[in-house]
């Protein structure tokens, strides 16, 4: 019959794991849900995983992009490892534990105007729509605006061209500084094309 660790794990050496001192570890009381083998077993015991969504409950004090912030919903837990984080949704609740709610463009009256709300768009702490260039992933890159076609650099972009949605036309093929040019000079006259940087 094996006997049972104190922290109800199973003693050290019993389960696959090395026994106590033969790899430098020094064994103390284990403490549950820190990532730690404080018992030398080779794992950390969890806190718990009540609601069955693969991540262990958070206990006091605890980083919550560490561990699941509220252990009784399965829709709330932030990415850890390989299990995602939950997406967050406008109910009032932190769903992936980074320490805010209903910041995800579909909450933010900020990003009303965006037409696929659903995008890495995030409210940011003003309330202000901020462009992301991927889920979970930090702000795009300096200089890009938030358009409802994407994250988009109105420089430099066709179909963004200084104003969200304005579009170069077939008089031009390419976008510099906001304006629209055909080659390095002015758009071609409305009935011509721009074709390889002439009209």
């Amino acid at each position: 019959m094996m006997m049972m660790g104190t922290d109800s794990s199973v003693p050290p050496g019993t389960d696959g794991g090395p026994a106590p001192g033969t790899d430098g570890c020094v064994p103390t009381i284990e403490i549950c849900g820190d990532r730690i083998d404080q018992n030398c077993d080779g794992r950390d015991t969890g806190c718990g995983d009540t609601d069955g969504d693969g991540i262990m409950a958070c206990r006091a004090g605890d980083d919550l992009t560490m561990c699941d912030c509220d252990d009784s919903r399965a829709d709330v837990r932030p990415a850890f490892g390989t299990v995602p984080g939950a997406p967050e949704v406008c109910d009032g609740v932190d769903n992936d534990c980074n320490g805010r709610v209903d910041e995800a463009a579909e909450c933010c009256a900020g990003c009303a105007d965006v037409s696929l709300r659903s995008r890495a768009d995030i409210c940011d702490e003003s309330g202000a729509c901020d462009c992301s260039a991927e889920p979970g992933t930090a702000r795009a890159l300096r200089g890009q605006d938030c358009c409802s076609s994407g994250c988009v650099d109105l420089q430099n972009d066709m179909a963004n061209c200084g104003f969200c949605n304005s579009r170069c036309t077939v008089s031009a093929d390419r976008c510099t500084a906001g304006m629209c040019m055909c080659g390095s000079g002015p758009v071609c006259d409305l009935d011509r094309a721009c074709t390889g940087g002439s009209c």
